[in-house]
């Protein structure tokens, strides 16, 4: 995609963010103002969150000037986390990043956190933004990738938001742990798991054989964007066996907190849930969130 066309596209998904639709075109000069400035600062950025926390940003790193402008830039998905989640409930962040979903789990919904972050140097803006938010009591912080088995893998730098498991034959990258979802809750199931390893997700699920099985997990998140295909795998096919082992593939309004199932083909954040009518019932009671005056 050409620079100009990658750009159009950029303003036009912040025109239509549910928080800006209201003043697009103030919206997107915004957003063109946060990318040039965050550009200049010379070190990070505390930007406001919702209900009171708060996310330190490194504004050099590639992606992450879209927590400054939006905001809440996966917005369904991310208030999904927080209208599911109650009080001391178990929530995984598989490819947590620097934190915006385990703050916003932890933070504002007050469940128990646990965040894998493979990134030596993503980590470290992690345990930062647990701190910041005061939420070291609810969140654990594991700085590993998660795989189909235990063991060492290599992972691109410098990517930021973007950084994946080294293909085979790809030359250079840092070493990372790796663990299993089924070895790091051998002993407790979440009850919302989510998945974004840009790319990555059937290795997380081939390790997840018990944990996808137990009724205890009533929802996921997970990222189908077809960009399995540089490790060859089949993103259909993963697809179809969240199916079969029980799930319902959906999207959230956050707006009307409503609950919908989506085509087989839907690509983008899939939000997969074991039952609709329970999950729906449960969004309707679920913790308002409070960001930049609106209430949500």
């Amino acid at each position: 995609m050409g620079l100009l066309r990658k750009l159009y596209y950029t303003l036009q998904s912040v025109a239509n963010h549910p928080l800006n639709r209201n003043a697009k075109w103030k919206a997107a000069r915004d957003f063109c103002v946060a990318q040039v400035a965050v550009r200049m600062i010379p070190g990070d950025v505390c930007v406001p969150f919702p209900n009171q926390t708060k996310l330190l940003i490194p504004p050099q790193m590639k992606g992450a000037a879209h927590f400054i402008s939006p905001g809440l830039c996966e917005f369904d998905e991310m208030c999904f986390v927080t209208h599911f989640l109650r009080a001391n409930e178990l929530f995984a962040d598989v490819g947590a990043n620097v934190g915006a979903f385990s703050v916003l789990a932890s933070g504002v919904a007050k469940a128990k956190t646990v965040a894998f972050e493979p990134s030596p140097r993503t980590f470290d803006y992690l345990t930062r933004n647990v701190w910041l938010n005061n939420l070291t009591p609810l969140v654990t912080t594991v700085n590993a990738a998660v795989g189909g088995n235990p063991g060492r893998l290599k992972l691109t730098e410098n990517l930021g938001t973007e950084n994946y498991v080294c293909p085979q034959g790809l030359s250079g990258g840092v070493e990372v742990e790796v663990t299993t979802l089924d070895a790091a809750f051998a002993h407790a199931t979440p009850i919302l798991i989510k998945v974004d390893v840009e790319g990555f997700e059937t290795e997380v699920f081939a390790g997840a054989k018990r944990t996808l099985t137990d009724p205890s997990l009533a929802a996921m998140i997970v990222e189908r964007t077809d960009m399995g295909n540089r490790y060859g795998y089949n993103e259909d096919a993963l697809h179809q066996h969240i199916q079969q082992a029980g799930f319902i593939p959906c999207s959230y309004s956050a707006m009307e907190r409503k609950l919908s199932k989506v085509s087989l083909d839907t690509r983008g954040n899939i939000i997969y849930v074991r039952s609709v009518d329970s999950v729906q019932a449960r969004l309707q009671g679920g913790t308002e969130l409070l960001f930049r005056g609106i209430s949500i």
